[in-house]
């Protein structure tokens, strides 16, 4: 069955998309993110561009409207940039259960696999969901962090997670 989505990477000109689903993100699951919807909101459209610029985002799409994003950022230094890191990723509660997520993963691991040897992440360790969607994927838990969130209803711990893109005697 073909997917009634599409997904594609995010440039700069998406920037009120990505800042849709952003904003919807922080409201839904406020508890899955570092960031506040009150700050987020307050941000130009400009700053979304800009994040749009600097990471790959990738957009899921259906009738030209934004379901969910996912995004990866390779390290920067001479000695980390060998990995990356899975960041932002949320689906809307009426696309989850249709293979949005998944779709969105293999995007963003198709991309990181040509960039980097390995990928890591963090989720709420109470989002069971996740979790399982990530080692799908071939992430395996290689820790926890206590209290890594704070928020009005307290503290959250996160899932710390890896997947190796290549082996690394190969170069």
């Amino acid at each position: 069955m073909t997917p009634s989505f599409t997904v594609r990477r995010l440039d700069p000109s998406d920037a009120e998309d990505y800042r849709a689903i952003r904003l919807k993100a922080l409201l839904t699951a406020p508890e899955a993110f570092g960031s506040v919807h009150a700050v987020e909101s307050a941000r130009p459209l400009e700053d979304f561009a800009e994040r749009l610029a600097s990471s790959a985002v990738f957009g899921a799409y259906r009738d030209g409207r934004i379901l969910g994003m996912a995004g990866f950022k390779q390290e920067t230094g001479l000695r980390d940039g060998h990995k990356g890191f899975v960041w932002g990723f949320f689906v809307a509660p009426e696309a989850r259960g249709q293979g949005v997520g998944a779709a969105l993963m293999e995007a963003l691991v198709a991309h990181a696999s040509d960039v980097v040897e390995q990928l890591t992440l963090a989720v709420v360790s109470s989002n069971a969901g996740a979790i399982a969607l990530y080692e799908r994927f071939g992430f395996r838990s290689y820790g926890v962090e206590p209290r890594a969130l704070k928020g009005p209803d307290g503290y959250a711990d996160e899932v710390l997670m890896v997947r190796f893109l290549r082996d690394p005697k190969a170069g």
